[in-house]
Formats: structure tokens, sequence, C-alpha cells
């Protein structure tokens, strides 16, 4: 009882909520009409002609795909790629409830379809989901249940055994009737959306302009209202570049790490999107022995699973090496220049120092221990991180710690000849 009126307590809240903003959008095209208001207020995108992403008809291969494309951080659009995938061919509410399954599994979603990201409400069984999401302002951005995994092939451009094996970290499902609009953000993981149903446009910034686009200090997105940008308040969005990407249904794009982006959906809409781990570094593809991603471990895998089931022994948190590669590859110069400079180091890692003192205060870096961190790090020595050397930090956090100790400079805190 008590958890059926909370429940109904934030369903309420969160309809009020969708019904202020639907108010506050009408009030904006009336006070536009009377000519009442700054008509510079435009949607986000709309400042500047923005520029087409490249596109492409149909899949091109992984080693193209990521030589010129993920490694130099560049978006492109495969047109029709999507549509020989069985989930193109079968995915309606009928099959969909034709699972036994769909009764059982649990969905996130969020009420209201214009993203505020202040939670979303109790996850529900995906049948309820279908049963309801036409006649209400409703948006489902869960993992894809696994029992319809099968249905989609491993994204040919990504079908490496190396990615697969590795760097996979999450396939996520955004599910809706349209009318969608996204807050104004970024992802810190490589991105492959496929839309299987419906049309999507995408307003994306590059990863060098990042600092102009007003995102929190405590997250990858802005509060910027994406239907009206204020750019007195917000006057970065005056200088920045954009480019647009329009998807239907069987296109799929890819939207590189730290690219500012807003999506906005029309018509019923199903995409999945693959998110897996900055990888800058060249390798030899070898093909995937798994047909789909049935079978494919993730790290962070959202999919809630079946109601009562046990929680994953995973989180997907990221390890200590794993923030740090982070940290490297956000960092201006990287992001800029492509490149980390050894006197810029110390700066960028001010808050992995911070995680590695929760993580083990037995290990005690000096400022000159770091360096030395960077030095060993820094295989060529020219006194810059490239990221063939920062993809060495994709190994285990054991194996971290203990780098990090012999590096150590003696000390009371971790000298045991003191003891």
């Amino acid at each position: 009882q008590e958890q059926w009126y909370q429940r109904r307590v934030r369903d309420i809240t969160n309809n009020l909520r969708v019904m202020l903003h639907t108010m506050w959008g009408v009030l904006y095209y009336i006070l536009q009409i009377l000519g009442l208001r700054d008509p510079g207020w435009v949607p986000l995108g709309r400042q500047s002609s923005a520029i087409p992403v490249q596109e492409f008809q149909g899949f091109i291969s992984p080693t193209e795909f990521f030589s010129n494309y993920v490694i130099p951080g560049r978006p492109v659009v495969f047109k029709g790629g999507a549509k020989q995938f069985p989930a193109y061919q079968k995915w309606d509410d009928e099959y969909f409830l034709s699972f036994k399954e769909s009764s059982q599994w649990m969905v996130a979603y969020e009420v209201g379809k214009k993203e505020t990201r202040e939670g979303g409400a109790d996850p529900i069984p995906f049948a309820e989901y279908i049963r309801r999401y036409r006649n209400e302002d409703l948006y489902c951005v869960t993992g894809l249940p696994k029992f319809l995994r099968g249905d989609l092939p491993l994204y040919p451009p990504i079908n490496c055994e190396f990615v697969t094996s590795h760097l996979m970290d999450d396939l996520v499902m955004w599910f809706s009737s349209g009318g969608t609009k996204s807050v104004w953000h970024y992802d810190d993981y490589e991105n492959l959306n496929c839309l299987i149903r419906g049309k999507k446009e995408l307003i994306l910034a590059s990863r060098s302009e990042l600092e102009l686009g007003h995102f929190q200090e405590d997250g990858s997105f802005s509060k910027v209202d994406v239907d009206a940008v204020d750019t007195d308040t917000f006057p970065g969005f005056k200088k920045i570049t954009f480019y647009n990407a329009t998807i239907e249904a069987g296109d799929c794009v890819y939207i590189p790490t730290f690219w500012g982006h807003v999506v906005r959906s029309w018509g019923r809409n199903i995409a999945i999107n693959a998110w897996w781990e900055i990888y800058k570094t060249p390798f030899e593809c070898k093909p995937s022995d798994l047909p789909d991603f049935k079978n494919i471990r993730m790290i962070t895998d959202s999919d809630i699973g079946q109601d009562g089931e046990e929680p994953k022994e995973t989180d997907g948190t990221r390890g200590m090496a794993g923030h740090m590669r982070l940290s490297i590859y956000s960092s201006l110069p990287l992001r800029t220049l492509g490149l980390l400079p050894r006197d810029q180091f110390l700066g960028v890692m001010e808050f992995s120092r911070e995680r590695l003192d929760d993580e083990d205060d037995s290990i005690d870096l000096s400022d000159g221990d770091w360096l030395k961190f960077f030095d060993h790090l820094d295989k060529d020595k020219d006194s810059n991180l490239q990221p063939v050397e920062i993809d060495v930090l994709n190994f285990t956090d054991e194996k971290l710690f203990s780098l990090m100790r012999n590096i150590a400079s003696p000390s009371p805190r971790n000298d045991k000849s003191e003891l």
C-alpha cells in the first residue's frame, strides 16, 4: 500500500511537471506571435546554419570506421544500414507482446517526453509500458531486454572481437510514440545509434567546443531550454559550429565521445544505441564469432531483468584505471590537440588523485611520483601522452595499484623500514 502511494505521488508530480512544460511551450509561441518575446530565443541548433554530417549508403568496414571516424572523433551516418536487421522486420507492439517474458521483464521509463534529468518513474513490466505509451506522455529509456537481443546482429562497423570482448558497455533502448526531446548533453562513451522505427534529428557540436556548451560542472548536460535558447544567459551557443544529422528508420548514426548533442524524434520511435569504451589506438579487427548481441557481455548492461531477479554482479562503475583514461581523454588538450603535455598532467589528474585516496589510502603519491607515472606512460619520451600511450591504462586496477606502489617515493606512510 505504501509503495503504491509513493508511486502515485511520483506520477502526479511528474505529470504536473509535464503539464507546466507544455504550458510554457504554448505561452512561448503565443508571445512570439504577439512580438512580446525576443525572436532570438530559437531552438538549440538554429543559432546558425548547421553543417550536414557525412553520410554513406549502408555500412562501411570496421577498419575504415575506426580509422577514419572513431579514432579522430568524427560523426557519420549510415543510411539504410539497419534495414536488414531482424528487428527492422519484426518490431511492432504485437510482436513484443508475443513473448511471455514481456509481462515479467522490467523496463525503466520517464514521464514526460522532454527530458529534464530529474529522475524517472519506478520500473514497470515491458508489456504494461506497451499498453500505455501510445496514450500517455511516456518515454522508455532502458537496457534492451535480453529476450530481444537476438533480433539485433552485431552492428557491422563494430563487429570486431576486441570491441565485443573488451570494450562493450551497454545496449540501450529508446522507445516512445514520438515527440521526444533530449537535454543538451554529451556522452563519455562511443555511441553507434540505430533507428528501427520513426525519425530523429540530431544537432551536434564538436568535442573541441565543449567549453562553449554551458554544461553542468557536476554532470554532462546543460540546463539550457533546447526549445528556446536564451543567448544572453548562454552566450556560448552564438559561437558554436553546429552539425546536423537527420535519420529515418533503418539508418544508424555514430556520435563520438564528448560531442554535445540534442536529439528530437517523430512518429513511433525505437532506437537502440550501442555504447563502448573510448579506445583510440589502431588495432586489427577480427570479426566476432557471435552473430548478435544476445551473448555479448556488457560492462554496465542496464537491462533490469525480470521482476524479482537478483541484481547483476556489476553496477558498471569504471575502475580507477578507467577513470584515469576518462580524465585524460576529456581534457582540453586531448580534445583539441590530440595529446596531453607533461606540464598539464598534474592538473588533469586532480580528480583521479582524490579518487585514489578513497580507493587505496596506502598509496601516497607526491607530485614528483605522479610525474614519474607520466614518464612511465610516455614511451617515446617526447613529454606528451598520445592515445596509444593512454590506452595502456585499459588494464586492471590491481595492475595499476601495483605499478603505483613501485613508483611511490618512500615516506613514513608507506616505508615499512621506518615502522
